[in-house]
């Protein structure tokens, strides 16, 4: 009882923090370091970036000075402007001169220098400006270059194109309006009309073109009466599932198409759509590529198979029709001549 009477009357002013510490070993200092730092609650008033302590163990290298390193990169950039405008500048002759080999010119130059050293003149002689010989260089052939009017590169005339498929002009086969900026809804409607009594176009590629729902639909009814487009690409557009779905259901109507291409849509399909689309393509017999990715596994590998059957059906029908053999006609023989009395 007595110890604890003793210490409870001594004062924190007679306590010698300084005598303790003094007697601590480095480990038990370390170890009272980090009790202190858990224990007492950070300053606010010191920045975030020096109330960590220094963890580190490596000595410091060197002293670190920013005004130094600052005037040593300020130097450095003045030295090569300097040497930069120190360059002597170069003029071109007339064209008319004949056009030296690199070989020459360094023979000269070294003459030069071997002449100017041994003229001994106490006043060095003025810098020259050098001249360099105009050299023939071949002019690059830039008149191949199609320079186009639109950003997209595509220079489709959309009103004549438009007119030959509404008369059935046979020369057009393939219509690419990809990437064409600002087309017209309303001339997007009137191409996928035109398309309907057409017996000549085998492509038709809208990709990138703005191609809403309204247009999507239009193109299922389209394809329930064409009967020569084999190729349609109507990617990277703003169709949703149903439009998909709506041109998938179609093709139960459609023996021609063989590519379709709907990739890379503003909105997702949807698990839905997918199945919906993995279904309609069993009625289908003449799809032979897909331009899509299939999120969902099922309805990917469901029309994995439908593919393969149908390029199997083609490989099958191609092989009976080189098949097939051409009976020969039978000629009457010619009675003998001996024969005949």
């Amino acid at each position: 009882m007595s110890d604890s009477r003793d210490l409870d009357d001594l004062n924190e002013e007679d306590i010698d923090e300084d005598e303790i510490l003094a007697m601590l070993s480095p480990e038990e200092l370390k170890e009272l370091q980090s009790e202190m730092d858990v224990i007492i609650a950070p300053d606010e008033n010191v920045p975030v970036g020096q109330r960590q302590k220094d963890q580190t163990e490596k000595p410091p290298t060197g002293t670190f000075d920013h005004r130094s390193l600052v005037d040593y990169l300020y130097w450095e950039k003045e030295s090569n402007r300097m040497l930069e405008e120190e360059r002597v500048p170069a003029t071109l002759l007339p064209s008319e001169v004949r056009a030296q080999t690199p070989e020459e010119e360094i023979i000269e130059e070294e003459a030069a220098d071997s002449t100017d050293t041994n003229e001994t003149t106490d006043k060095l002689p003025p810098k020259e400006e050098r001249k360099i010989n105009k050299l023939k260089i071949p002019k690059l052939a830039l008149d191949n270059i199609k320079m186009t009017s639109r950003p997209s590169g595509n220079e489709t005339n959309l009103e004549s194109t438009l007119d030959k498929i509404r008369n059935n002009n046979p020369s057009v086969t393939e219509v690419n309006l990809n990437n064409i900026e600002n087309i017209p809804k309303e001339m997007l409607l009137d191409y996928v009309n035109a398309l309907k009594k057409n017996k000549h176009v085998k492509t038709f590629s809208i990709a990138n073109t703005g191609v809403d729902e309204n247009i999507a639909f239009s193109l299922a009814n389209m394809l329930r009466e064409n009967r020569s487009i084999t190729t349609l690409n109507i990617e990277s557009n703003f169709i949703t599932g149903k439009g998909i779905v709506a041109i998938i259901r179609c093709l139960q109507f459609n023996e021609t198409l063989t590519e379709l291409r709907f990739h890379n849509q503003r909105h997702m399909l949807g698990h839905h759509a997918e199945m919906e689309i993995s279904r309609l393509l069993k009625a289908n017999n003449t799809l032979l590529k897909m331009g899509y990715h299939f999120e969902q596994p099922g309805p990917r590998m469901v029309v994995t198979n439908l593919l393969t059957r149908n390029l199997d059906r083609q490989r099958q029908l191609r092989k009976e029709d080189n098949g097939k053999v051409i009976p020969k006609m039978k000629t009457k023989t010619p009675p003998h001549s001996d024969s005949r009395k």
